[in-house]
């Protein structure tokens, strides 16, 4: 049995504990996400590693799972945090015996859902997660392809223009979404109520939103040909609405190219996804 920490490093909350191969949670630690101090966030980090038992467990490896922009293990911005130019990996590595990798942490989550969830029976998958913002990430062949940039920052046409996809498709987008069509919502939960009442203009909104989500997932297809979309996400709360009609309009677009047809499925990580992607990114590391 192999013992790794992981280090979920949220927007909100920092959770940092030690867990084993077969993923149970041997101790967990979590304190709100010290924010504009890198200096205070490393020590943060810091002092939750070491009240861990990490010399009991033989901790050899550490995985970090990080809300922002990283780039060969190196943060380069947590926008949500008020942080650039953090180099953990380094830091950790100075202070313990640890061999340390950071990773985007829809990229964890998708390699965690790779190894041990929803896409563990397939070999190449694609995860996406749509919440307050979108982010995926491709596994080829069982392995994370760790691209910095997040998809939720591709353009897509647009009324009259063009706007980022997560603008108007993510839990926040749809409020701005809403907004634009003169509907006023204060969370995406409370436009899918509208819609499961049947109100007009909700259900409106509802096809155009449809729309553009199954183009997304079409052009996903297309570019990577995968066996499985695993779908995560706040908004995946109301996905009962509309999983079958999102994989039925992608596939009818695709239909006439000869790739495999798209499959989704829902993520298995909910609440543990930040941590079990971390564990999964510690376990890869080459011993």
């Amino acid at each position: 049995m192999e013992y790794v920490i992981s280090v979920d490093l949220g927007a909100t909350n920092l959770r940092v504990g030690i867990v084993s191969s077969d993923l149970k949670i041997i101790e967990v630690n979590r304190e709100k996400t010290t924010k504009n101090d890198k200096n205070a966030l490393l020590k943060q980090i810091c002092r939750l590693i070491e009240s861990l038992p990490y010399e009991e467990y033989n901790v050899k490896k550490v995985g970090v799972s990080a809300c922002g922009l990283i780039e060969h293990d190196y943060i380069t911005i947590l926008p949500n945090l008020g942080i650039r130019n953090f180099d953990l990996k380094k830091e950790l590595e100075s202070r313990y015996p640890f061999k340390v990798e950071i990773k985007n942490d829809a990229n964890c989550t998708a390699l965690a859902e790779a190894s041990f969830g929803a896409a563990k029976d397939v070999r190449d998958s694609y995860f996406i997660t749509i919440s307050s913002g979108i982010g995926g990430c491709l596994i080829f062949d069982k392995k994370m392809i760790d691209l910095p940039f997040e998809i939720g920052h591709m353009f897509i046409k647009y009324g009259t223009g063009y706007e980022e996809f997560e603008k108007v498709c993510s839990g926040n987008g749809i409020v701005k979404l809403c907004a634009d069509k003169y509907l006023i919502v204060d969370h995406a939960g409370q436009f899918f109520d509208l819609v499961r009442k049947g109100d007009i203009l909700a259900n409106a909104i509802f096809e155009e939103w449809l729309e553009m989500v199954s183009l997304f997932l079409a052009n996903t297809q297309m570019e990577y040909n995968t066996d499985l979309i695993v779908l995560s996400g706040g908004v995946m709360k109301s996905s009962d609405l509309f999983i079958e009609k999102l994989e039925r309009k992608a596939n009818n677009l695709i239909e006439r190219f000869p790739i495999k047809p798209i499959k989704i499925e829902l993520a298995k990580f909910d609440q543990d996804a930040g941590l079990m992607g971390g564990v999964s990114v510690a376990l890869a590391i080459e011993d």
